[in-house]
C-alpha cells in the first residue's frame, strides 16, 4: 500500500511540475509575442507543425521567420524541402514543443491532434491548416492559405504561376493508343485515377492501367493482377534506395522484374517529390513527360 501512495505521489508530481513548465512557457510566450509584430503586421515567429505544412512553407517564408519545422521536414527522404530547413530547429507537434518558440503562428494539418489544436486555440495562438491535397486546385488552396497567413502573398501566386507553366509545359495529349502505365510503390501500392498522381499521369498523355478508386487514391493488387493489366511503362516509387525493406520487397520480385524486361519500360520516381500531393508534384510531372515523349519516338524511357 506505501509503494503504491509512493507512486501516487510521484505521477501527481510529475503532472503538477509539467503543468508549471507549461504555464511558464506559455508566459513566456505571451511576453514574446507582446514585443513581436502588431496586428496586421506579417508573422515574425512562425512554427509549423507538419511535414505537409513545412512543404508549403520552406520556399515561401522571409528569412528568419521560421522558428520550428516538424522533424521529418528534415529528413532528404521524406521532404522535398530539406536543404531549405536544414538548419531550422526541429519539432515533433507537441504542444511543449510548440509553446518554448513563442510563435506568432503556428502552421498544421488538417488531421493535425484535435488536442494540440484545441490547446492553441485556448491560448489564442493563430493557426492555419493546410489540407489533404488531392488535386490540382487543392495544391493552389494550400500555397494560398500558407502565403496568407505568413503575409507573403504575392510570393505565393509566383509559385502558383511557376506550378502552373511547369503544368502546362508537360501536359501531353491523351490519345486512344496512349501507353499504359502502372505507378507502384512500397508494399504493392498502386495510384489510382483520382490520385493526384493519377492526374499527373493523365496530364502527360498515359493511360492508368488501374481502373478502381477510391478516397485514398491507392489500391494494393496482387502482382498477378498486376502483370494482367499489361503496363507499358511502370512507375516505381523509390523509397530510401540505399536501405532495402520488406515493404519494398514486392517492387524487386522476380515475376515483376521478368514482366519489365519482356513487355514493359520502367523509370523510377523519388517518392519525396509527391510527398504531401505539393507543388513540388511538377517534378514527377517532367520525369513523367520526358518518358512520354521517348516512348512516342520508339525510344527507352
Amino acid at each position: 500500500m506505501a509503494g503504491r501512495n509512493d507512486n501516487r505521489r510521484k505521477r501527481l508530481s510529475a503532472c503538477v511540475a509539467a503543468g508549471f513548465l507549461l504555464v511558464a512557457s506559455h508566459a513566456r510566450a505571451g511576453e514574446a509575442r507582446s514585443e513581436g509584430p502588431l496586428a496586421g503586421e506579417a508573422p515574425q515567429r512562425i512554427v509549423s507543425i507538419n511535414l505537409c505544412s513545412d512543404i508549403v512553407l520552406a520556399p515561401l517564408a522571409a528569412p528568419g521567420t521560421v522558428k520550428s519545422v516538424y522533424r521529418l521536414s528534415k529528413d532528404p527522404a521524406d521532404s522535398p524541402v530539406a536543404s531549405l530547413v536544414e538548419n531550422i530547429p526541429a519539432n515533433d507537434g507537441r504542444i511543449e514543443d510548440i509553446l518554448p518558440f513563442a510563435p506568432d503562428l503556428v502552421l498544421a494539418h488538417q488531421f493535425t491532434s484535435p488536442f494540440v489544436l484545441d490547446m492553441l486555440k485556448r491560448l489564442n495562438i493563430p493557426v492555419a491548416q493546410v489540407k489533404n491535397a488531392s488535386t490540382f486546385n487543392d495544391i493552389r488552396d494550400n500555397i494560398r492559405t500558407v502565403a496568407g497567413a505568413i503575409g507573403r502573398e504575392q510570393a505565393g501566386a509566383a509559385l502558383i504561376a511557376r506550378f502552373d507553366r511547369a503544368l502546362a509545359a508537360d501536359r501531353r495529349p491523351l490519345t486512344p493508343d496512349a501507353p499504359g502505365i502502372l505507378l507502384y510503390q512500397d508494399l504493392g501500392g498502386a495510384s489510382t485515377s483520382n490520385s493526384i498522381l493519377g492526374r499527373i499521369m493523365a496530364l502527360t498523355g498515359f493511360r492508368n492501367v488501374v481502373t478502381r478508386e477510391n478516397a485514398v487514391g491507392i489500391v494494393y493488387p496482387e502482382l498477378t493482377e498486376v502483370i494482367a493489366m499489361h503496363p507499358d511503362l511502370v512507375a516505381i516509387g523509390v523509397y530510401r534506395p540505399d536501405a532495402p525493406s520488406l515493404a519494398g520487397a514486392v517492387l524487386r520480385h522476380p515475376a515483376l522484374k521478368a514482366y519489365m524486361t519482356r513487355h514493359a519500360h520502367e523509370i523510377r520516381l523519388p517518392s519525396q517529390a509527391w510527398r504531401c500531393s505539393s507543388h513540388y508534384i511538377a517534378g514527377i510531372a517532367d520525369r513523367m513527360a520526358a518518358a512520354r515523349d521517348r516512348l512516342a519516338q520508339g525510344e527507352a524511357p
